[in-house]
């Protein structure tokens, strides 16, 4: 069965512009729940997954369309995606609570999977317009322009982070808030998407979670290592949709991951 990244790409367009930016600094109260402690889910978020499952479905008819949302509602839905010969998850709102603030860091991303493989990824800025796309072996495109990385900074100082230190452990938590004073700034997007569209550009120079749910972080770390970029857990095995480890980091190039991981947590891994 084989893709069709084009047609993906409209569909990601179409419903985000359809879904999600129509109704951006719109949102009803009654449009807004809880889903989880410090977690938001809009009828945005819901919407735009529905009708991008449909659309996926139809276009590969036998492929199994997973979400964050309706694997929020059903877990063992996560395990559908792993055998299948060819599979999609979406995130279908990347930064729910950027968007129910006005802040346009929020994003729409989607995997392909084929026996829990990533062969193709999507992520979509739709505030600005911004579409990031990767198959396996053919590269990345960032707004239909091949993806070059620069190099990173030699000296640390000059480096611009992206490091979500909040869920981390406590000990590694004051370890990195302490060590991220090593580099330019931090400049967390909330947003994972955001953040990864923002090393695919060069205007950030890694990223660092300790959380590392699959929709967030498959198509994100897909992409960058498609463009020549490198992104691996903190004790160096590969991020897979198989892992339930803890810790991701993301650089431009393999001697920047070494670099920035030692920098932020000597001696730990």
């Amino acid at each position: 069965m084989s893709l069709n990244p084009d047609r993906i790409s409209d569909y990601v367009r179409e419903i985000s512009h359809q879904e999600i930016l129509r109704r951006f600094e719109k949102l009803e109260d009654h449009e807004i729940r809880d889903k989880a402690a410090g977690e938001m889910v809009t009828i945005a978020d819901i919407e735009a997954e529905k009708q991008l499952s449909r659309l996926l479905t139809d276009l590969h008819p036998g492929a199994v369309v997973a979400g964050e949302e309706s694997i929020a509602e059903h877990p063992e839905r996560i395990h559908d995606l792993l055998d299948a010969d060819l599979a999609f998850l979406i995130d279908p709102v990347d930064g729910t609570n950027n968007f129910i603030r006005g802040n346009h860091r929020f994003a729409m991303m989607v995997v392909a999977l084929r026996k829990g493989e990533t062969v193709a990824a999507w992520i979509y800025l739709p505030a600005d317009d911004v579409l990031a796309v990767a198959e396996q072996g053919s590269g990345a495109v960032l707004s239909d322009d091949k993806v070059v990385l620069p190099r990173p900074p030699a000296d640390i100082a000059q480096q611009i982070a992206a490091a979500h230190i909040k869920r981390f452990p406590d000990d590694l938590k004051e370890m990195a808030r302490v060590n991220l004073k090593k580099f330019l700034k931090n400049s967390p997007a909330f947003c994972a998407g955001y953040d990864y569209v923002s090393l695919l550009g060069g205007r950030k120079h890694f990223s660092v979670y300790f959380r590392t749910l699959p929709w967030d972080h498959l198509p994100g770390s897909f992409i960058l290592k498609q463009a020549g970029g490198c992104s691996r857990r903190l004790n160096e095995e590969d991020y897979t949709i198989h892992e339930r480890g803890r810790g991701l980091l993301s650089t431009l190039t393999e001697p920047q991951w070494y670099q920035v991981r030692d920098a932020l947590f000597p001696g730990r891994f």
